[in-house]
């Protein structure tokens, strides 16, 4: 009896994985035959947790990181910005190349580009005896670099946790980062393959 709950909690486990991505415009087919794919990375419509904008969320936290030590309010938002390009998108970039075979990168030459816009980011927290899982949502949008406006391909993943034990919000978020790389480098694999 305690394999059968056991196999049907891992069942509901990977339908929740599975529930996270879904193609909503267009297939992949066109992707066969190629090998690479260029990224861009967006953050312009960002919104995080319950703060709404993301301009709204880096007020409220550099003015509780100043009111505890003069200075600390930039440097956290040096660091809440820089995490993109340090941790987000390596993170998702090394799954994505890890779970296909697509050359992947930011200056791949490449016949189609990829957009991976967050829309949302919730950073979890970890305090110590209670901590909770970051969250990313992304569109990802395949475009012909020749014609921008036209999309062939749009998929939506939705609540894509990441890790919830770290205490840097940074690390959780590359986290989901990872996951979100990883489901999207074997969708892309299985579909364009």
């Amino acid at each position: 009896m305690k394999k059968i709950a056991a196999f049907a909690l891992l069942l509901v486990a990977i339908a929740g994985q599975l529930k996270a991505q879904d193609i909503v415009k267009g297939d992949l087919a066109f992707l066969k035959g190629d090998s690479s794919i260029n990224i861009t990375f967006v953050y312009d419509k960002l919104t995080v947790g319950k703060e709404g904008k993301e301009a709204n969320y880096i007020k409220k936290k550099k003015a509780e990181k100043e009111a505890k030590e003069p200075g600390k309010g930039d440097e956290w938002e040096q660091s809440w910005l820089g995490d993109r390009k340090k941790r987000y998108e390596p993170k998702f970039i090394e799954l994505f190349s890890k779970y296909s075979e697509f050359k992947v990168g930011e200056d791949v030459t490449a016949k189609y580009t990829m957009v991976v816009e967050t829309k949302f980011i919730e950073p979890g927290y970890n305090v110590g005896i209670s901590s909770g899982a970051a969250i990313v949502n992304l569109e990802i949008s395949i475009y012909d670099p020749a014609n921008m406006k036209k999309v062939l391909c749009k998929i939506l993943m939705d609540e894509v946790k990441g890790g919830k034990g770290q205490f840097d919000a940074g690390m959780r978020i590359g986290e989901a980062y990872a996951k979100a790389g990883k489901e999207m480098g074997k969708l892309v694999d299985k579909k364009a393959r």
